[in-house]
């Protein structure tokens, strides 16, 4: 078998990665664009486990020779799988496949993603951009079931995972909180736990709405990623003991970072759990 060979940074000759052969082909008759077709061929062979986290994937080059197709369909192709989090590029050394994805978060766990990530042995940190009392904002008003005007706690960080950056957060919670929450330390612990532990709240349920939105520059140079790259918007309600609302929240994550699963249950283990049955999706256009 023949293995082709690059230069690396120093200018050594490098042998090609592993699995240069053919996998599957492309089908010139089919309306599916040609980099569709490639970059599906690329994903389940990166399903199949050809190449593993870390490794160096074939070059543009040589995914041009196996598949006879141009160099500008195999950057489009790639591109994509970058954009998914599934590769990354290294300028000068080549395209690599990126580490899984472990920031899993349980949509529907009152536990809250300090704890989900935790239990996963991952590291979480947040960096505290704004603490204070604060004239609550229209929405985080209503959430709370406060009138309109009134003040709260404004909490802002930048959470991260195993020193990677995640998430920005805004959270808002009750006045009754403000002595709890400005002097408490929550670079390396979960708000949660602060609020169990200072003031005997738990949480006891809530509410979650996800969207898909895109980053403008501000939230942009924040998560270190180019303005107009996709995000996954949550906002939240959590409920105490007595089912009221004490903190909302409008979180921002970096898709290509942060897995969030929804566990799905029958219409009467809903009921019994307390959850209200009607639509759960909606479509705008």
């Amino acid at each position: 078998m023949s293995v082709s060979l690059g230069r690396d940074q120093a200018g050594q000759d490098q042998p090609e990665p592993p699995g240069v052969e053919a996998f599957g082909e492309i089908d010139r008759r089919s309306p599916v664009p040609f980099f569709f077709q490639l970059k599906s061929l690329i994903a389940d062979e990166l399903d199949r486990g050809r190449w593993e986290s870390g490794d160096r994937i074939p070059s543009e080059p040589e995914f041009c020779r196996l598949f006879g197709v141009s160099r500008a369909t195999v950057r489009q192709a790639l591109a994509e799988l970058e954009r998914e989090g599934r590769l990354r590029k290294e300028k000068g050394r080549g395209t690599f496949v990126s580490e899984p994805r472990g920031n899993t978060w349980l949509l529907q766990s009152s536990h809250g993603f300090f704890d989900d990530a935790t239990e996963a042995g991952r590291v979480v940190t947040s960096q505290v951009l704004r603490r204070e009392v604060a004239s609550l904002p229209n929405w985080a008003s209503m959430a709370l079931e406060l009138d309109s005007g009134s003040e709260g706690v404004l909490l802002e960080r930048l959470r991260s995972v195993d020193d990677e950056v995640v998430m920005y957060v805004q959270s808002f919670l009750r006045p009754e909180f403000a002595e709890l929450i400005l002097g408490a330390e929550l670079e390396r612990s979960s708000l949660y736990h602060v609020i169990s532990e200072g003031a005997g709240v738990e949480v006891t349920g809530g509410r979650r709405v996800v969207e898909a939105t895109s980053a403008p520059s501000d939230l942009a140079k924040l998560l270190s990623i180019p303005a107009g790259v996709a995000l996954l918007q949550v906002e939240a309600i959590s409920f105490d003991e007595s089912n009221r609302p004490f903190e909302t929240y409008r979180a921002w994550h970096r898709s290509d970072r942060t897995k969030i699963t929804v566990q799905v249950v029958g219409s009467q283990a809903a009921a019994t759990a307390g959850f209200a049955p009607g639509p759960t999706v909606a479509v705008e256009s």
